[in-house]
């Protein structure tokens, strides 16, 4: 019988069990906190619906300190009303998420009943373990920085030992595990291969794949010089970009991706510019870095005789009609400044 269910264990089912030292990040994460005196998780049972239930897998994302110890206890069981070593009968359902009991007693009462229990490992094959419920508990001891995410379990079987003959297809025999190996590699090649569709999801593919997609359209997006979600709304938009470069749309478009709000774009309006010049208005204070972003992109766009200006505004600044200031100009918030008719002012020109 194939890995053909898999339970994975995401936000809701991470918030339902009981957490303690540990952050919740992106959904399906836990992020050790430092602060904390005690680093546990009792996750809720997993129910495989049918008594005797097979279980195959367990495996997760796990990023450890040298100095860290993770231990993971696993049981699988047909009911949940136990025994302890009281002689007390309790609802494991209950019994592993009141707060009010100890760690210590819950980890003994689970390694009593024959939990498995793995160290610093996030792969582990469960042939050994047989029951409707499956729990896990997580265990940290140490000092440094654990990262616990994309926890996954493989039920029922694998895909190799089926197809032997049945006296080779004893449960977790030596050959059993061996050939796992292979059926878990295989598995995984499939659900990589299953996962491509995501690698051309423009909202969920990484940073690299966008820079390439880029460059398919002609558009330069290398060197990580633009933050992420500027940069998936100009693939976004790509083959729009691309039908209308050269025109004034094309260069409103990419300011307002770069989030610039209040700008003004003036086409051949300034004296001293030649007849394709372009002079943009900004009034906001363009950073070092955001004015060489907006002219990398601005100049893969532009009509190839077109001088492209920033220019940044304050409110009380005041230009006659024949004033021209050069690129990196700045005129900063002084009232009643009046130029001269006919001034020219060349390179990087600030008037105070």
């Amino acid at each position: 019988m194939a890995y053909d269910i898999w339970y994975t264990l995401r936000n809701n089912r991470l918030r339902q069990g009981l957490i303690e030292g540990f952050d919740i990040k992106d959904g399906n994460r836990l992020i050790l906190d430092p602060e904390k005196p005690e680093h546990f998780a009792f996750l809720r049972p997993i129910d495989g619906v049918d008594d005797g239930s097979l279980w195959g897998r367990l495996t997760c994302d796990m990023l450890l300190s040298e100095e860290i110890v993770c231990y993971s206890y696993i049981i699988a069981l047909d009911y949940l009303n136990v025994v302890t070593g009281e002689g007390e009968s309790v609802d494991l359902d209950t019994y592993l998420f009141d707060p009010e009991i100890d760690t210590f007693k819950k980890i003994t009462l689970l390694t009593n009943l024959g939990a498995k229990r793995v160290v610093n490992t996030p792969d582990t094959l469960l042939y050994d373990l047989k029951g409707r419920y499956l729990i896990i508990a997580i265990e940290i001891l140490g000092t440094g920085s654990v990262t616990i995410g994309n926890l996954r379990v493989g039920a029922r079987g694998d895909n190799f030992t089926q197809t032997f003959p049945e006296v080779y297809q004893e449960r977790n025999s030596f050959f059993h595990r061996y050939m796992s190996i292979f059926s878990s590699i295989f598995n995984d090649y499939g659900e990589e291969n299953e996962r491509l569709y995501e690698m051309l999801d423009l909202d969920k593919c990484s940073a690299d794949l966008l820079e390439m997609y880029g460059s398919w359209f002609g558009i330069d997006l290398k060197g990580g010089f633009l933050p992420e979600n500027i940069l998936r709304n100009i693939v976004k938009e790509a083959y729009q970009l691309n039908r209308m470069k050269g025109t004034k749309w094309v260069i409103q478009r990419l300011l307002e991706m770069m989030e610039l709000k209040d700008f003004v774009i003036l086409e051949n309006r300034l004296t001293g510019g030649e007849v394709f010049d372009v002079t943009i208005l900004i009034k906001e204070k363009l950073t070092e870095e955001l004015r060489h972003q907006i002219m990398f992109l601005l100049d893969q766009f532009r009509p190839v005789r077109t001088k492209i200006r920033l220019l940044q505004m304050q409110e009380d600044a005041v230009m006659d009609s024949n004033s021209y200031l050069d690129m990196n100009a700045t005129i900063p918030g002084e009232k009643h400044v009046v130029l001269d008719e006919e001034a020219i002012y060349d390179g990087a020109i600030t008037l105070l």
